[in-house]
């Protein structure tokens, strides 16, 4: 949260983003606008990958959340307004109760297919984000026409080739053994 009030912005990426260039200024000047972006997952619905302690922590159903799209929490562009503090003081404020972020003791509850798996920081992310952005309308994405997406998708700004998620994939030159001649 001090980094966000010193600095203004933040672009968080963990080790699986691969950046295809340095152009960050669509998505930077889009996000003076809307505060918060990260990239929505089409096709993975948030309670399949929620516990349902999650929810109740929350004081949510799971079956409100049944047609919201889980978000990657891999890459992530937040410009500090009075939104996205209350984004991540929530966040924050879930990540450090066991009763919001680690439920073991709940299940996933799902009219899809469950997953079988918590996305513990996507979750909590989803949940809080859903809470202060009105979600788009599903059918947009299902019938391949990415005109309705959640406001907070940074699909909607990103230029095409900007970057990669690519989890598991090593890269061949990051901590390689130096040769001695």
């Amino acid at each position: 949260m001090d980094a966000l009030r010193r600095y203004g912005q933040i672009i968080y990426g963990d080790s699986s983003a691969r950046f295809n260039h340095n152009s960050f200024d669509p998505v930077l000047y889009d996000n003076y606008i809307r505060g918060f972006a990260a990239r929505e997952l089409p096709g993975h619905f948030l309670p399949c990958y929620t516990r349902s302690g999650a929810f109740s922590y929350f004081n949510q159903s799971y079956t409100n959340y049944n047609d919201i799209y889980m978000a990657e929490a891999n890459f992530l562009v937040v410009t500090d307004t009075f939104l996205t503090r209350l984004i991540m003081k929530a966040w924050l404020m879930c990540a450090l109760d066991t009763d919001c972020l680690i439920t073991e003791s709940t299940k996933a509850l799902c009219s899809r297919t469950s997953a079988g798996v918590h996305r513990y920081d996507q979750s909590a992310m989803v949940i809080i984000l859903t809470h202060f952005f009105f979600q788009g309308n599903r059918l947009g994405w299902l019938n391949g026409n990415a005109n309705d997406p959640t406001p907070y998708d940074m699909f909607t700004s990103v230029i095409k080739h900007l970057g990669d998620i690519k989890r598991g994939e090593r890269e061949p030159n990051y901590l390689s053994e130096k040769k001695i001649p």
